[in-house]
């Protein structure tokens, strides 16, 4: 690849995509205002995720020194390249490649950027195949610097790239999932299962992240400094049978059960990250069950749940309009009369609620309650959530 000047925040070079933004980007210029633009087509969903979970991934690199300050891979190969980042002097082929952490901040601030100016274009409704393919040529570039490094931060990152351009493609050339994944190479969408699959395939026990914060995480709610735990308890008893809505690898339902609330049943889409569960909390909370399912349709009877909580599951399909229909009618349907639909997410009302509850159940009352969840680096931006609690009719 050689030395390039392509990418990065502090790079020259501005392509007809870059140019493009300029074009449409709003008189505000706020990231937060272009974010509530973008309604149910936009992009801030995944944008503010690939983004915020790339640079927190590499901060902490940088500053814990995690995985030796850097990723470890094999032999440079010849032509392969590993951009500005490489030996000097030598022979490529015989020098061993590594990233350091800075580098993977670089990288990160670099995908960062990707997902802002995806977003103008969304916005501006001028995200076209010709666009795409120029944010592709920048994608391709940072996956060329990662694609033979080991390491949970390589990994992660090379995951992001690919749901970028499979999210990219699927909403310039409106595409299905599976159409995204027959592209080939690293290219798929948050609501393809087999993304998921592949993805807690390659990860372990330890590798575990909480987007959107754990029963513990600290957060200021109505005015006051709390934890997650205290936008939710309200709305539940330790007698309710709760359905954890796409539990993933969190640790929300272990927590939540060693406070009380013992009877959940998890459900996820990968029957491997269900087995990592299985084997390590099964002793110790014998009441959880796990079960594969997908969330579009449930192989529980009507009526077997006082609670189904949802953190993120329906974010991360959201982009697939049949899968969340699907998705809000059955856990309406899977809900006892006077159960509660609770929804952790980075929409506000009129999305997840008017938007995508409402016209696929007879929902009852349904009431909303910001919440901003707190960051460990001073002078952050706090990151906006919102709990929606909609109620089946009695």
């Amino acid at each position: 690849m050689g030395k390039k000047a392509a990418g990065g925040p502090n790079s020259g070079r501005k392509g007809a995509a870059a140019d493009r933004q300029e074009v449409a980007a709003p008189s505000s210029g706020s990231r937060k205002s272009r974010g509530k633009q973008a309604g149910p087509f936009g992009l801030p969903w995944w944008a503010w995720i690939v983004g915020s979970f790339s640079l927190l991934l590499c901060f902490g690199q940088l500053f814990s020194g995690g995985e030796g300050g850097a990723g470890k891979v094999g032999r440079r190969k010849k032509g392969g390249g590993m951009g500005s980042s490489g030996a000097s002097g030598g022979s490529e082929a015989d020098v061993p490649n590594k990233v350091s952490a800075a580098r993977f901040l670089d990288l990160a601030l670099r995908l960062q950027e990707m997902t802002q100016i995806a977003t103008v274009l969304t916005n501006g409704q001028v995200l076209d195949a010709e666009a795409v393919k120029e944010l592709d040529v920048e994608l391709r570039d940072i996956e060329g610097e990662i694609v033979d490094v080991e390491g949970s931060v390589a990994r992660d990152l090379r995951s992001m790239v690919g749901v970028v351009r499979g999210t990219l493609y699927q909403r310039s050339e409106k595409l299905s999932d599976e159409e995204v994944e027959a592209l080939g190479g690293n290219s798929f969408t948050y609501a393809n299962p087999r993304y998921w699959e592949d993805y807690y395939n390659k990860t372990s026990a330890e590798d575990m992240y909480d987007w959107y914060g754990t029963w513990d995480t600290g957060v200021v709610f109505d005015g006051n400094d709390g934890t997650v735990a205290d936008v939710l308890r309200p709305r539940l008893s330790p007698s309710s049978r709760i359905l954890m809505f796409g539990c993933g690898n969190s640790d929300l339902s272990e927590k939540m059960y060693a406070a009380g609330y013992e009877n959940i049943v998890n459900i996820d889409i990968s029957s491997h990250v269900l087995e990592l569960l299985r084997e390590r909390l099964a002793g110790s909370m014998p009441k959880m069950r796990w079960q594969q399912m997908n969330v579009s349709a449930l192989d529980f009877n009507d009526g077997e749940f006082d609670v189904v909580l949802d953190k993120g599951t329906l974010d991360a399909i959201e982009a697939n309009r049949p899968l969340v229909d699907a998705a809000g009618a059955e856990a309406h349907r899977v809900l006892k009369p006077g159960g509660r639909f609770l929804s952790v997410t980075f929409n506000d009302a009129a999305l997840r609620v008017d938007t995508q509850l409402r016209p696929v159940a007879d929902w009852g009352d349904c009431a909303t309650y910001p919440f901003e969840r707190k960051q460990r680096r001073a002078g952050a931006e706090r990151s906006r959530f919102y709990l929606h609690a909609c109620e089946k009719r009695q």
